[in-house]
């Protein structure tokens, strides 16, 4: 199989439930010593590298995350794999271009392979306790293929929310019924899962945090946070950039609580946190995707501001503190790097690298590393300084300098013919290894309703955690769980407004 690891030296120089029935799910027994490191993955939707105060922005105040860059290695060449926001998070779970299962574009409901272990399987059955927090954003396979059906042992269950609101604005409402501001209650999941399993000595956690902030509609983002925003503006009104900065303000605020907690808890040395974006930003909210352009929807995903993303990975004692890195990385190298923390085997399918090595100075990065797109009619691959870009019904592919020219206004395509050449081969070879796109897999009549259409795995509605133990029982029963039938219940407890 053609993999990011032997691509290039292919190319001429001239040119499941909770238990995998496959063998691929094997368990891995896990060591007993040393102790392993702690991860956390925070994967934010929609954030704009341009938006992140460590990347240059003039605006916004993003001090907790800026933290994570002063106390570990900011990457200031990193990619989502693939975009927009399913295809993105298929790809980091499964560590493997999501193409090679037929999920091409948001193409929601296309199954992940059933012989393919997760992230979550992976460091599971090498021993982690495995966490999920942001419901909303889980974002892959069919309808029955949910985190707690796919390696994840608990999870924080999703408000439901104010009726009529679930789908407005193009997003998902941050308001639940119960007054709760969902940027909130994800960041108090998170806190109370370090509680329960930041100090067991004998088994180290592994949390995947995916907030819905920051995609709209921002607007629903607290009055606190915009007077903490624009503390001089004295009209009440804001623009939809103020409220695009409200609402990170908001999840920058639960990642500071977060830090304070690894402090508390005396596991900051212990925990390696990784932080990215699913795909660029929002143009609809005047996102920043500065030096470059684009951003999610239409046109904009050509560019390349919609897979230009923040990184940075913290791992105080271990990795350099306020170190850049100008290597080639990608989401995809983030299941890698988790399964060499956890010291155990990385599944072949895997396609991505082990940052640390590279990050520590221990090995160079590849000088020939190239990615590849094939998304909503978006071609592009990234070799060197260089992207080749299609967009639509285009026949002609474009050339650009990203170092010379990040924001791509000049075509080198005529200037470099050579270039051009060698890498539209290079796009060819690795698409042509990809199957035709599969189809999506639509649930049971009676669980349409509960799947939104079979759009989203089912999942636990409601307020605290729900175990893959109690998930077994019910998940076949949506009035147990689905999103209507806790609103209801909910409201029936007439539980007190907490915003």
């Amino acid at each position: 199989m053609l993999t990011r690891r032997n691509f290039l030296k292919s190319v001429p120089a001239g040119a499941m439930g909770v238990l995998l029935s496959s063998a691929a799910a094997k368990s891995v027994k896990a060591p007993t010593s040393p102790r392993r490191a702690n991860i956390i993955i925070i994967y934010v939707d929609d954030l704009a590298r341009g938006d992140v105060g460590a990347y240059g922005c003039p605006d916004f105040a993003t001090p907790h995350i800026d933290s994570l860059a002063k106390t570990g290695v900011k990457l200031t060449n990193a990619y989502t794999i693939n975009t927009p926001c399913s295809p993105s998070r298929t790809g980091l779970m499964m560590g493997m271009y999501t193409q090679r299962f037929g999920k091409y574009d948001l193409s929601r409901g296309v199954p992940i392979p059933d012989d393919k272990p997760t992230m979550a399987e992976t460091l599971r059955d090498a021993g982690y306790v495995t966490g999920f927090v942001g419901t909303e954003k889980w974002d892959i396979g069919r309808w029955d293929q949910g985190a707690l059906d796919r390696g994840f042992m608990e999870m924080g269950m999703h408000p439901p929310r104010v009726e009529g609101q679930e789908y407005i604005g193009g997003g998902s409402s941050f308001i639940g019924v119960d007054g709760s501001y969902l940027t909130e209650v994800e960041g108090q999941y998170v806190l109370e899962f370090l509680d329960r399993h930041g100090k067991k000595k004998d088994k180290p956690f592994f949390m995947y945090f995916t907030p819905l902030a920051i995609h709209i509609p921002n607007y629903e983002v607290p009055k606190k946070y915009l007077k903490r925003l624009r503390p001089d503006n004295t009209s009440g009104k804001y623009t939809r950039r103020d409220k695009l900065g409200a609402s990170l303000l908001a999840l920058d605020d639960q990642i500071g609580l977060i830090l304070k907690k690894l402090r508390q808890l005396g596991i900051e040395k212990e925990t390696l946190i990784i932080f990215s974006s699913d795909n660029g930003g929002d143009p609809a909210v005047n996102c920043r995707p500065d030096p470059y352009r684009g951003g999610k929807r239409g046109a904009n995903m050509q560019w390349e501001g919609n897979s230009r993303m923040p990184m940075i990975l913290t791992f105080p004692g271990t990795l350099p503190a306020g170190k850049d890195y100008a290597g080639m990385a990608s989401t995809i190298d983030f299941y890698a790097t988790a399964a060499a923390i956890a010291k155990t085997k990385l599944p072949k399918a895997c396609e991505g690298k082990d940052l640390m090595p590279l990050l520590l100075g221990k090995a160079k990065p590849n000088p020939d590393d190239a990615l590849f797109w094939h998304t909503h009619k978006c071609y592009i691959a990234r070799w060197k300084q260089w992207r080749i870009v299609k967009h639509g019904e285009e026949k002609a592919w474009r050339l650009y300098d990203i170092q010379k020219d990040p924001a791509e206004r000049t075509d080198l395509a005529a200037k470099h013919p050579d270039i051009l050449a060698k890498m539209t081969k290079m796009y060819e070879a690795w698409l042509k290894e990809m199957p035709k796109p599969a189809r999506s897999v639509r649930p049971p009549k009676h669980m349409l309703p509960h799947t939104r259409n079979g759009n989203h795995a089912r999942r636990p509605f409601g307020r605290g955690w729900m175990t893959v133990e109690k998930w077994d029982k019910i998940k076949d029963d949506p009035t147990q769980w689905s999103e209507m039938h806790m609103r209801i219940k909910m409201l029936q407890s007439k539980l007190p407004v907490s915003r």
